[in-house]
């Protein structure tokens, strides 16, 4: 399975160069732009990849496997199991992935009937259709399933990338250039500094002047102790400070792991400091902040730590937060 994960890794590159060719002389700008849209989505391919049992698929032990066979095998796992969404998932992105977006299609169409509610498999539909299709000619189909993931998830940012891919295509660049100005905020550095030229590109053709990247969008936060405590000293170990969801659900949201030093502590939190790339701080309209010394020196709370309460604040009305520790009770 490793040889097959890494062959795969090295065709897919090669296959999306030739699937994209045409692109190339006809619209590159379409062209890079899906380059960049791959990047998005081929993490879920390789994730699924790494736990084949989930689809009742086995590698054989001692043989090499190419594309086209590996192809087959999870044909068989579909066909075979009709319900089995995981397999048929990843043979619809498989497909997609190595330039066959018709073969795809009918995969996607299958699976959303599966789960029709899942708006990730409605942008990947999309993906597929607008891969099959001629450049120039925008196809309504991909542009209503892009519109039902963003009914049902509108801040869903691979379905607003491709929004604005629908857009360019259909002639429309400065609605394109808004959407992705809107994405932009969301992206991690490096996807943002990617996506930015396309915007610019964008822009110029729609008679407005190219922008510079927005400046990086975080809380400023400080950490202060208790005043009537402080002559006391906190234990020794390391202050965490972190953002959490509403529920306080999952991992944080956020966070940062600070040594110990003078009070107060002055910092910002922002999607860099995200704990999970697909779950960044801005994902969410409102946060709960809250900071702790921690006296092991791991993130998770214990006997003896320092603690500050809670504070909520919404996404679309940062101010400056002031987190004050105590001594848990």
């Amino acid at each position: 399975m490793t040889l097959f994960i890494l062959m795969s890794l090295l065709l897919v590159v090669v296959l999306l160069a030739l699937a994209l060719k045409p692109l190339w002389t006809q619209q590159r700008r379409l062209a890079g732009i899906l380059l960049l849209g791959s990047a998005l989505t081929i993490g879920g391919l390789y994730w699924l990849l790494g736990r084949p049992e989930a689809i009742g698929y086995k590698a054989p032990q001692a043989t090499e496997q190419t594309i086209e066979q590996a192809l087959a095998e999870l044909e068989t796992v579909v066909r075979e199991q009709p319900m089995n969404l995981e397999a048929r998932v990843l043979l619809a992105r498989s497909y997609l992935q190595t330039g066959k977006p018709e073969a795809a299609q009918p995969h996607f169409a299958e699976a959303l009937k599966l789960a029709p509610d899942n708006t990730g498999l409605m942008v990947d539909y999309a993906e597929s259709i607008f891969r099959a299709g001629k450049p120039d000619v925008p196809d309504p189909r991909a542009r209503e399933w892009i519109d039902k993931a963003l009914a049902a998830e509108p801040d869903n940012q691979r379905a607003l990338f491709f929004s604005g891919i629908l857009l360019l295509q259909a002639g429309q660049p400065k609605d394109a250039a808004a959407v992705w100005e809107g994405l932009l905020p969301r992206l991690d550095a490096a996807t943002a500094q990617a996506l930015l030229p396309q915007i610019n590109r964008a822009r110029v053709d729609a008679g407005l002047p190219a922008m510079a990247m927005p400046a990086v969008r975080a809380v400023s936060i400080s950490v202060d102790i208790d005043p009537a405590l402080k002559s006391a000293t906190p234990p020794g170990g390391v202050l965490f400070v972190f953002a959490k969801r509403l529920d306080g659900a999952g991992p944080p949201l956020a966070a940062k792991r600070i040594p110990l030093t003078a009070f107060p502590v002055q910092l910002q939190l922002s999607d860099a400091d995200s704990v999970m790339p697909t779950d960044n701080l801005f994902s969410q309209s409102a946060f709960v902040l809250q900071a702790r010394i921690s006296a092991s020196g791991t993130a998770e709370a214990g006997t003896g730590d320092w603690q500050s309460m809670p504070v909520t604040l919404q996404s679309d009305k940062l101010a400056p937060v002031t987190l004050i520790l105590r001594r848990n009770p």
